[in-house]
């Protein structure tokens, strides 16, 4: 194969082939598997296939804007068929015929193209796809995302890993400039919040009070980019049981929402723990009344239950065993992000959808031409290409 067709078929492949773009999705389906599948995931690797997937979307891109208002705009070179079809009437004929149903012939005369809006769709496509990658790539480098458990009182840096899992930050994230987080009042569950909702202040690193708002679940607070979403609200309590002067249990137990309340309790946790092997149960809260129900297993027979409040009888005797409510502490789970262009992104994508929907509902008329001993030799693309010259070619036989 000579140098000139090895670069013919090289320019095909990266300029024109829709297939070769599916290179590109082999790393972004892998990264997200392997979150799922915990596979390693490199962010390096993914951000270097976006920009390589950019600039051959871009260079495609202006290329059919270049090409657009030209009347040739695939080429001859581009995908020309194989399938020959052998025609009585001669090339210089049929040129004539084409260039009369609206076909427009390069400067040799033996390769002709009608112009279509498959093209323009195919234009429009590219320029989805660039708009995607630009902006989808500029979010993933500022992205910063942290889940934080804060109660009422000191506010919290953002700029460190928060109390809950790590943070997830992007190159251009800029996280010295990230406010202070301040819890300043938690509001149960009420007829105006259903779910709580948590007063929450942004400050400078000097402590001035940058901005304020409430948030609840469903309900977020945004602020110079960054979104504030209230997850829960969580409760830690110690529970302590001895037997005599021996420790039995002796740790705090974190209370989580239920689903559906168990009678007038809408928070459970679970008593298990390593450092007490044999203890084992579960305790239910009603945060507005600092009250809790608990059952709990003792080995393989022995069960106690008991009920306490923190502001009222924080301490019972059951049998050889006493238990006790020594406190509680009131989280809010605040997850904060930095929000994405999804705008522009849901407009790329509808752009993107459009276009390649025009490109498959209108496909390219074009022909080439070459002149034989006894008529013409023709390769064609598009079924209104073949069908009039099929036409044409019995009229003549008539």
């Amino acid at each position: 194969m000579s140098e000139s067709i090895r670069f013919s078929e090289a320019k095909k492949l990266l300029l024109i082939s829709p297939y070769f773009l599916l290179v590109f999705l082999v790393i972004p389906l892998y990264s997200v598997l392997g979150i799922k599948l915990n596979l390693p995931v490199s962010g390096t690797l993914l951000l270097g296939n976006n920009v390589l997937f950019c600039i051959c979307v871009l260079v495609r891109f202006f290329r059919c804007v270049l090409k657009i208002r030209g009347g040739i705009r695939y080429g001859s070179d581009c995908c020309q068929p194989k399938s020959v079809l052998e025609l009585s009437r001669p090339a210089s004929q049929l040129q004539i015929e084409l260039v009369g149903a609206g076909y427009i012939f390069d400067s040799v005369g033996r390769y002709g193209e009608k112009r279509d809006l498959g093209y323009v769709g195919t234009t429009l496509l590219y320029g989805a796809l660039l708009l995607l990658l630009l902006f989808g790539s500029y979010d993933y480098m500022r992205e910063y995302s942290v889940m934080v458990r804060l109660g009422v009182g000191e506010p919290m840096s953002l700029a460190r890993t928060g109390l809950v899992g790590q943070i997830e930050a992007g190159a251009l994230a800029d996280t010295n400039s990230l406010p202070l987080l301040q819890v300043r009042k938690q509001i149960l569950p009420n007829e105006q919040w259903p779910k709580g909702a948590t007063e929450i202040a942004l400050l400078s690193k000097d402590r001035k009070e940058l901005a304020k708002g409430t948030v609840a679940p469903g309900k977020p607070f945004r602020h110079d980019g960054l979104d504030y979403h209230m997850t829960k609200f969580l409760f830690d309590a110690l529970i302590g049981i001895r037997k005599e002067k021996s420790v039995v249990y002796d740790s705090f137990v974190k209370f989580l929402p239920l689903q559906q309340k168990k009678d007038a309790y809408s928070y459970a946790a679970s008593l298990r723990n390593n450092q007490f092997p044999d203890v084992n149960g579960t305790a239910w809260l009603i945060p507005e009344k600092k009250a809790m129900r608990v059952e709990v297993k003792l080995g393989a027979n022995k069960s106690i239950d008991f009920d306490l409040e923190l502001w009222g009888t924080n301490k019972v005797t059951q049998g050889e065993y006493v238990a006790s409510f020594e406190g509680l502490a009131h989280w809010s789970e605040i997850r904060v992000a930095r929000g994405r262009h999804r705008a522009v992104l849901m407009i790329g994508a509808v752009l993107a959808v459009f276009g390649g929907l025009i490109r498959i509902a209108i496909r390219p008329q074009r022909v080439w031409l070459e002149e034989a001993e006894e008529g013409s030799r023709v390769r064609a693309i598009g079924g209104k290409t073949l069908r009039l010259l099929m036409k044409d070619e019995t009229k003549s036989s008539d």
